[in-house]
C-alpha cells in the first residue's frame, strides 16, 4: 500500500488513513503499525489522550480563542452578548443570554475546551419584554 492522502469524511474518524501494511521500514510518520489505531474509539487504546508534557499548560489566549469559537458554532446560542475572559486557565463569562439553559450550554461550551480547568460563568438572563 502506498502513502495516500485521507479519504473523505471528517478529521479523527477511523476510516480516514488505511492502515499501513508495507514493511515497516517504508512507513510514514503517523502510522502505527499492526492493528493499532490513533484514532481508535476504545478508551483503552487511548489511555494517554488529553495529556501533555511535564509542566506544560495552554496559553490563555488559545483558550480564549477556541471558546469564542465553540460558542459562535453553536447553533443553539445566540453569543453576540457575551464576553469570553481567561485568566490561568479559568474561563469567566459575561454578558447576557436568552434563558437558563443557553446560560447552562455556554458553560458547557467552555468546559468541553481542552485547556479550561474552571468556568465562572457571570452571565444574566435578558428580561423578557412584554
Amino acid at each position: 500500500m502506498k502513502h495516500e492522502q485521507p479519504k473523505s469524511g471528517r478529521p479523527g474518524e477511523t476510516s480516514q488513513w488505511p492502515r499501513w501494511e508495507g514493511p515497516a521500514e517504508s512507513r510514514p510518520s503517523g502510522y502505527l503499525p499492526g492493528e493499532a489505531n490513533i484514532f481508535a474509539d476504545d478508551p483503552q487504546q487511548q489511555v494517554h489522550r488529553g495529556k501533555g508534557p511535564k509542566g506544560y499548560r495552554r496559553a490563555d489566549s488559545r483558550i480564549e480563542e477556541d471558546v469564542n469559537e465553540r460558542l459562535t458554532q453553536d447553533p443553539f446560542i445566540d453569543p453576540t452578548d457575551i464576553v469570553v475572559s481567561v485568566k490561568d486557565g479559568v474561563v469567566t463569562l459575561q454578558g447576557h443570554v436568552a434563558s437558563r439553559a443557553d446560560k447552562r450550554r455556554a458553560e458547557n461550551c467552555a468546559l468541553d475546551v481542552h485547556g479550561v480547568s474552571d468556568c465562572l460563568n457571570s452571565l444574566r438572563i435578558k428580561p423578557e419584554r412584554h
